[in-house]
This record gives C-alpha cells, sequence and structure tokens, in this order.
C-alpha cells in the first residue's frame, strides 16, 4: 500500500532526512504558522506510532502532510505550508481534501476527511478568501493555544508577573545549587527516572498522559531533530528537563517540560531560564509556542501566570 502511495500517487513518506524540506516550505509560508503541533519534530514523532502512518506531497507548490489510520482513513493534519495568497492555500486545501475523501472511497471509509488543526489567526487568513465560505465548514475545539511574549518572560515585570517571581525567589531561596544547563547524554538516566516519576505522580491528575511517545522520540533522535534540550540540576542530581527548538518561521517553540514534584517552582525556573536561553541565542525571536491548555484548568492556570500575548481558538476543517 505504501508502494501505491509513493509510485502512482507521488506521495512520500516522511522521514527524519525531511527536516530541511519542512524547514524551507516553513520559512516562506505566507500565514502564521505558530501551530505549536504542526512543527516538524511533532509530525514526525507521529509517524513513529504503530497505528498510522504520515505522508507529504507537493500540491501546487505547497507541502501538505497526510495522516493514514491503520483503518485506512486519511485526512490533513495541519494546512498545507509555502507560498500564496489565502485563495492559492484554499485551493491547495479543497484538492489535497478531495485526494483524501478518493482514497477513502476506494477503501470504503464513509467518514469526511478533515484537516485536523489549525489555530485563529490560520483561520482568520484563509477567511479573506471568497471560496472559504463556500465550501468549508468549521469546528471549534475546546482548548486554546498559549503562546507567550519571550521578552516579557524574560524581564517578569509588573504585577503580571508576580505569581512568578514569588516562584522563582522561593526556589532560589530554598536550593541556592540550582543550576540550568544543557543536557548531555550522560543524562539520560536520570532524565528517564525523571519522566518516570512525573509520570506516577501525574497518572492521579491527567486521564491520559498524552507526551510518552514524543519523549521517547526526542531524546533519542534529538540531535536529527535539532533539539534543544536543558535541565535543571541540584547538588549535580537533575529536577527538571525542558525542550524546544527555535523554528525557521522566526518562533521558539517549547515541546517538554518536567520537573520532580516535590520541587516547587520547578516549572517556573525551567520556562524562565528556556526563554532566556532562546533570547541569547536569537535576540530577534519574540513569541513562544507553548502549546494548548489541553481544556484543563491546571495547565490553563499555569500558563496564564506568564500572561499569554496570545490565546489562539483551535478549529478543525472539512469540505461541505
Amino acid at each position: 500500500m505504501d508502494e501505491l502511495w509513493q509510485n502512482e500517487y507521488g506521495f512520500r513518506k516522511i522521514t527524519l532526512r525531511d527536516y530541511e524540506i519542512y524547514s524551507d516550505y516553513t520559512e516562506v509560508t505566507s500565514y502564521f504558522t505558530g501551530l505549536w503541533a504542526s512543527n516538524f519534530t511533532y509530525i514526525w514523532s507521529l509517524s513513529r506510532k504503530k497505528n498510522i502512518n504520515v505522508f507529504y506531497k507537493i500540491i501546487d507548490g505547497m507541502l501538505v502532510t497526510f495522516i493514514r489510520t491503520k483503518r485506512n482513513y486519511m485526512f490533513l493534519w495541519c494546512l498545507p505550508i509555502g507560498q500564496g495568497n489565502a485563495d492559492h492555500v484554499v485551493k491547495v486545501l479543497m484538492k489535497s481534501l478531495e485526494l483524501c475523501r478518493d482514497w477513502n472511497t476506494q477503501y470504503n471509509v464513509t467518514k469526511k476527511p478533515i484537516v485536523y488543526l489549525l489555530n485563529e489567526l490560520q483561520l482568520n487568513f484563509l477567511k479573506t478568501s471568497s471560496y472559504f465560505d463556500s465550501f468549508f465548514i468549521l469546528t471549534g475545539q475546546k482548548s486554546k493555544e498559549i503562546i507567550w511574549d519571550i521578552s516579557k518572560v524574560v524581564e517578569r515585570k509588573g504585577k503580571e508577573f508576580q505569581a512568578v517571581r514569588y516562584w522563582l525567589n522561593r526556589i532560589e531561596r530554598e536550593y541556592p545549587s540550582l543550576q540550568f544547563r544543557r543536557f548531555t547524554p550522560s543524562d539520560l538516566k536520570q532524565v528517564l527516572f525523571l519522566k518516570k516519576r512525573w509520570n506516577e505522580a501525574s497518572g492521579k491528575r491527567y486521564s491520559r498522559i498524552t507526551d510518552n511517545h514524543t519523549f521517547t522520540q526526542i531524546f533519542r533522535h534529538y540531535q536529527s531533530l535539532h533539539e534543544l534540550i536543558f535541565v535543571a540540576t541540584i547538588d549535580d542530581r537533575v529536577v527538571g528537563v525542558v525542550t524546544g527548538e527555535i523554528l525557521p518561521n522566526k518562533l521558539a517553540w517549547g515541546c517538554i517540560a518536567k520537573g520532580l514534584p516535590e520541587i516547587k517552582g520547578i516549572y517556573e525556573f525551567l520556562y524562565t531560564e528556556f526563554a532566556r536561553n532562546i533570547q541569547e541565542l536569537n535576540p530577534e525571536i519574540n513569541l513562544l509556542l507553548t502549546g494548548s491548555d489541553n481544556n484543563h484548568e491546571g495547565l490553563r492556570t499555569f500558563k496564564e501566570k506568564f500572561n499569554p500575548v496570545l490565546k489562539l481558538k483551535l478549529y478543525s476543517l472539512k469540505l461541505r
């Protein structure tokens, strides 16, 4: 079946080597590409799951990402990336979804193909096309994507950051040997133990832990994925880890953050130090994508501490 896609339909199964092509197309994309889940690292990690395949295809000069489930249901993961005004993007979307529909029909799948995820700014861009309302049905999602201003997180001025300052002062006072540095392979054993501890503690608060797979893939392939990984240590013991990237769209991407549950203030420390390091690496980077709140009150409350500059609604699309 994969051979059919590659030979007859011109699809390519995503691999680590496709990091560069995704970067090139993202860099020239005409709309706001700040959708957390559309980053190559996350998309590629999905392809490593046993129950789905991830393909891409260049359609009219844009790169389109397709997901095929084990039941042969085909859909688009996110919007096509590359150059093009709203009319062009909408036309590529239509062609891509029609291709999904043809595939689904061939394999007796009755469910309509969708664009799984886009955010509010991307939707506003699409709506400037006169074709949009005629061809698409919109479905809203409950969660919102949270984006921080890096300079504000680093400076932490004003009453908006009072809670962050409180926890930073507390952790630095209680743990004077607390340090933040780059991850090295010798840290891996402690990092894996940290993740195990986090899972055990967080299983009581979350109905499902969703990042186990992504965590594994990133730490196996972080160099090929150009992932930045930092650890927080107390007396040389790893008590926190944070990962992310500087993206080709001039945004920062925060992927994973884990801390020992007994170290209060560890997440405030991880994120503020991560933002500071991003700023040092590239002072032109202004925005940090931290993902959605997953419609989880505790996660939403934490991310609100950092005074988000954007809180974007999330949507799915399908053909009428």
